[in-house]
């Protein structure tokens, strides 16, 4: 009979068609599809074991309550044979490229380790514990939220010595069922921490009574950002605390939100009075269609194309304003997951579009019938057409201005971009 014990050291999956020889793998209960049907297909493919919550006629299988819960249990359990700290964060937009920029720093004085990708739910942030971790003395975990609870729920299993709210806005909206209740769930890492960070540009953060809380801003804090610079080769980034400014050159263009995670890593630094070192930051790529910069002809072609809100629309577009040259071209698609807000929303990023010199809208999905400013020159659901419009009356031989592309992931934008600038698909 196989017990827990045995299980550690081997791969956890639960997808039964990643099965690999030697693999643990977990069934989940989901709302269409339950993985119990496929346990004796994931044997078939080689897996040592596999967790249920019922008898599935399976030697090696060990049996409990509640699968989702088990992972968390076992990952908890995992980490606290060694002496840590976690620190957690949350937010409607940027946490993945502020768990990226904030490892970097801490891993350059210390070891540390994250949650892989998109990993942050109930499910893949302990999945990703079990899998990857190794005894690190810091981590730095993303954690996601769908519906309120989700934050609460993942806090319980990992503790936060300090948890991060870096926004939040309208993401999700459709299924967490109102603003409010976005807020409120997410100010479920601050409640579950030992000490907490959170943005002081959000009034909300501000009038909560926090005794736990310091704050990070633009406009007032216990670490504020100045200014962000760019002289055509690097960015230069001033922080303030505590009455002193600092200053730091980092190479390529970094945008207002990456000035922003940057900050968020100097004040956890200084909290957790480890030196803050961006050396590691020298070498920082910006993860793939998160507000790429590629130059093209004369001008520039954006890739902001890995997900969108109307608040992330809101960021990215100030940011083109403030650092891009005219003419500016927006390539869009529909914002998902805002259930019965999702018309007012996009009416709301057609306002945001109308000082663009041209948009070009993908229909790919439903929603992207209320994308309609006055402005807009093509609107196709073909990539292809899309493709091949922006190719031929945009991005012409004396094109020296620039053009944004940002939609929802599931309206495959990216494969536009892909296209344009001959990206291999990875």
């Amino acid at each position: 009979m196989v017990k827990v014990s045995d299980l550690l050291g081997h791969r956890f999956v639960v997808d039964s068609r990643e099965v690999k020889l030697g693999d643990v793998f977990v069934a989940i209960k989901g709302s269409q599809v339950d993985g119990h049907d496929f346990a004796k297909q994931a044997v078939q493919n080689g897996a040592f074991a596999v967790i249920v919550e019922r008898d599935v006629g399976i030697e090696n299988q060990i049996i409990v309550p509640n699968t989702v819960q088990f992972l968390g249990q076992l990952a908890s359990k995992i980490i606290s044979k060694f002496d840590h700290k976690i620190i957690a964060l949350t937010g409607s937009n940027g946490k993945t490229t502020t768990k990226e920029v904030l490892w970097s720093v801490l891993n350059s004085e210390r070891p540390t380790f994250k949650n892989e990708g998109n990993l942050n739910s109930e499910i893949g942030l302990p999945l990703s514990i079990i899998n990857s971790y190794k005894g690190e003395t810091l981590l730095v975990l993303e954690m996601g939220q769908r519906v309120v609870g989700d934050i609460e729920y993942l806090c319980k299993f990992f503790p936060p010595d300090i948890g991060i709210l870096l926004n939040a806005g309208s993401a999700h909206v459709g299924i967490a069922g109102s603003l409010e209740n976005i807020f409120k769930g997410k100010w479920q890492i601050v409640e579950g921490s030992e000490q907490a960070l959170v943005n002081y540009d959000d009034e909300r953060m501000r009038t909560t009574s926090c005794n736990k809380c310091r704050y990070f801003g633009t406009s007032g804090g216990d670490y504020i950002l100045r200014g962000k610079k760019f002289d055509g080769k690097s960015t230069l980034l001033n922080f303030y605390t505590g009455g002193n400014d600092y200053f730091y050159y980092l190479p390529g263009y970094w945008t207002k939100a990456m000035s922003i995670s940057t900050l968020v890593s100097f004040a956890i630094c200084d909290m957790l009075d480890i030196i803050f070192n961006p050396s590691n930051l020298l070498e920082f790529k910006t993860l793939k269609g998160r507000f790429n910069v590629h130059n093209y002809r004369n001008g520039y072609v954006i890739d902001d194309s890995y997900n969108a809100s109307y608040e992330s629309f809101r960021i990215g577009i100030e940011e083109i304003w403030d650092n891009f040259p005219r003419p500016y071209y927006a390539v869009v698609g529909a914002m998902k997951e805002l259930g019965e807000r999702s018309q007012y929303y996009h009416e709301q990023l057609s306002k945001l579009l109308e000082d663009f010199d041209g948009v070009i809208v993908l229909d790919k999905e439903e929603e992207s019938v209320y994308i309609n400013p006055p402005n807009v020159l093509f609107r196709s659901t073909s990539i292809d057409e899309i493709t091949n419009f922006v190719q031929t009356r945009i991005l012409i031989d004396n094109f020296s201005g620039t053009v944004y592309f940002k939609a929802s992931h599931a309206v495959q934008l990216d494969q536009v971009v892909y296209r344009i600038l001959n990206l291999r698909e990875v």
